[in-house]
């Protein structure tokens, strides 16, 4: 062995002969401070260790304070990357969404954390917002309290005298509304060849009632909610003093254990009776259903009072048998909640109609004038058409001289009342003329009758009046003092005044008396139902006499002009001025998008095989 020392660090040592002095290693153990960022710790090593240590490899534990790449400074384990560390300074950088200062960590990125002043202003704003909407309950509920504090002391004070249960005729606007609400529903059940006729709508008073239901609301879970009105009930002929004087009380029924007081849909409703001769009587109930909880099928089991959370709850299917499902309908858990309010009497009546089309039977429905516009143009529907077509060819048909006439324009009227009186005395002919060989007696024909234009819509809506017989001629009528009427137009529009306008009616004459001479002024001859005179060998009269308006139904108004035809198809047009403008008020008119359809009942040939059946 031989001494040397080492180059790099002088450290003496020994090595091999053969040895060189690259193979032999430095273990003398000398002091090296850590090479760390910011550190000052000691460590005894073998110098041949030393050149070796290097910042990512020494495991140091010092805790020591750096600057971090944000400026601040933090305290780490000597051996942790500075980069490494998160700094927990607040960022206090202005917000580029908001605006406002980060209050996130410094080490984290703004936008990736929620902005604590904006939810602290949000926080705030919905605060307000409900406090706002607590106030409004406050205040609706301090509305009702007062209502009902004022109807309780209308009560007190007793101020009606009718006992209670009695009935009283409700505002204009309510009746309209229950009636309008009553014929939609009615309809609904009704056959199609049959009509609803309200006959009478009265308002139920009770002071008791109105009581119960107002605790039975102030009962309720929640904030109070307006009262629905549903129909109840509909029977035949009922009882009205039970339901006027203790509402629904004791009619109650078992759901599940638990009594219930049913409120049907309209499809569960049941008509008692279509007869038009047997009274009916629908129940329009105020409902006070609260809170409503929905079941999709018949609840199992229904909680008790003390458990239940709702006022109320819907069913929405029925089901009585696997093969019959009703529609759904209301439960209420308190009978007070059911206040019976309106008693509307209805009749089922049969749908009275004459020429068959669909305005007449809207109007019949709806008791009221009805009327439609068709006007000669290129395009139409077929029912249009049909109500043009109908009125053209009977004019052009009866007219003596068509070649170059061409009907421009066709105003349909059809007045309910004027339909049921013109077929009921078409009841009275097949009954006074029965049998086939009368067949031409009870049926009713086409005629024509020329007024002044500012009287279309007052006979359109109120027929002939027979008090204004002989005011234009100054005397009762040549052969009775009736209403004339002409199966030709020519000879129609020799009469009407200045501003004419040419009508075609329906007429039944029945049997009829032929005149030979003026008789002025004369009354019905016994045993016929109307005057002729002039009648052709096909039966056709120049004028016809009809002295009771019930044989007159006034269904069109035609407008035409002499020039050459044109071929083409119709149009609808609505009316230039409705017939309240016209008449100045009166009945409401349907608008002419109602495209009504028209069956023509009578073919061409002679009279006795062309009158209406």
């Amino acid at each position: 062995e031989v001494l040397f020392s080492f180059k790099d660090c002088g450290h003496v040592s020994t090595r091999q002969c053969q040895q060189s002095e690259d193979e032999v290693i430095c273990t003398e153990e000398v002091m090296f401070q850590c090479r760390g960022e910011e550190c000052v710790k000691m460590y005894m090593r073998k110098c041949c260790d030393v050149a070796a240590v290097s910042l990512k490899s020494h495991s140091c534990k010092e805790e020591v304070i750096v600057t971090l790449s944000c400026g601040h400074r933090a305290e780490k384990t000597c051996s942790m990357p500075t980069s490494a560390v998160p700094c927990t300074y607040p960022c206090q950088k202005v917000r580029t969404d908001c605006g406002h200062p980060c209050q996130a960590k410094c080490s984290t990125k703004c936008e990736s954390v929620l902005c604590k002043t904006c939810e602290a202003v949000e926080m705030e704003r919905r605060e307000l917002k409900r406090r706002e909407l607590q106030k409004e309950i406050d205040k609706i509920e301090a509305q009702q309290r007062a209502e009902m504090a004022t109807i309780a002391a209308r009560e007190a004070a007793d101020l009606d005298d009718q006992p209670d249960g009695h009935m009283a005729m409700p505002d204009d606007a309510m009746v309209r509304d229950i009636r309008q609400k009553t014929i939609t529903l009615l309809e609904k059940k009704l056959k199609k060849e049959q009509a609803p006729q309200i006959k009478s709508i009265q308002e139920i008073k009770n002071h008791s009632l109105d009581k119960d239901i107002r605790v039975g609301r102030q009962a309720q879970k929640g904030v109070m909610k307006d009262v629905q009105l549903l129909p109840f009930d509909a029977e035949v002929g009922r009882q009205l003093q039970s339901l006027t004087t203790d509402g629904y009380k004791h009619q109650g029924v078992q759901l599940n254990g638990k009594k219930v007081w049913k409120i049907p849909s309209t499809d569960d409703l049941v008509l008692p009776s279509a007869s038009p001769n047997v009274p009916n009587y629908l129940i329009w109930c105020e409902a006070a259903l609260g809170i409503t909880k929905t079941y999709t099928s018949l609840p199992h089991n229904l909680p008790g009072e003390k458990k239940r959370e709702f006022d109320s709850c819907y069913i929405e299917k029925q089901h009585i048998s696997s093969s019959s499902d009703s529609g759904g309908y209301y439960c209420v858990f308190d009978p007070r909640l059911i206040r019976p309010r309106y008693v509307v009497e209805f009749a089922c009546k049969p749908l009275a109609t004459v020429l068959d089309t669909d305005l007449e039977k809207t109007a019949v429905k709806n008791n009221q004038l009805e009327f439609m516009t068709v006007e000669s143009s290129r395009t139409a529907l077929e029912g249009d058409e049909k109500v043009f077509t109908t009125a053209e060819s009977q004019f052009l048909r009866q007219k003596e001289a068509s070649q170059g006439v061409r009907v421009t324009k066709v105003h349909y009227y059809v007045q309910a009342t004027l339909v049921e009186r013109f077929a009921a005395y078409r009841t009275q002919l097949v009954r006074k003329y029965p049998g086939k060989k009368n067949k031409a007696l009870r049926n009713w024909i086409w005629a024509f009758h020329t007024t002044d234009a500012k009287n279309v819509v007052s006979i359109m809506n109120s027929n002939f009046d027979l008090g204004r017989v002989g005011a234009a001629t100054h005397y009762g009528g040549k052969f009775g003092s009736g209403i004339y009427f002409s199966e030709y137009p020519d000879y129609s529009m020799r009469y009407g005044g200045e501003n004419k306008a040419l009508l075609m009616c329906c007429v039944l004459p029945g049997k009829e008396f032929e005149c030979t001479k003026v008789e002025q002024g004369r009354g019905l001859e016994s045993g016929f139902d109307s005057h002729v005179y002039k009648a052709d060998d096909q039966g056709y009269g120049k004028e016809l006499c009809i002295f009771n308006t019930d044989q007159i139904l006034p269904a069109f108004h035609i407008e035409f002009e002499n020039k050459p035809a044109r071929k083409g198809k119709l149009n609808v047009q609505p009316a230039v001025a409705s017939p309240q403008a016209m008449a100045g008020g009166g009945a409401p008119a349907a608008q002419a998008a109602a495209a009504p359809m028209m069956l023509v009942r009578q073919p061409y040939g002679p009279r006795g095989g062309g009158r209406g059946g």
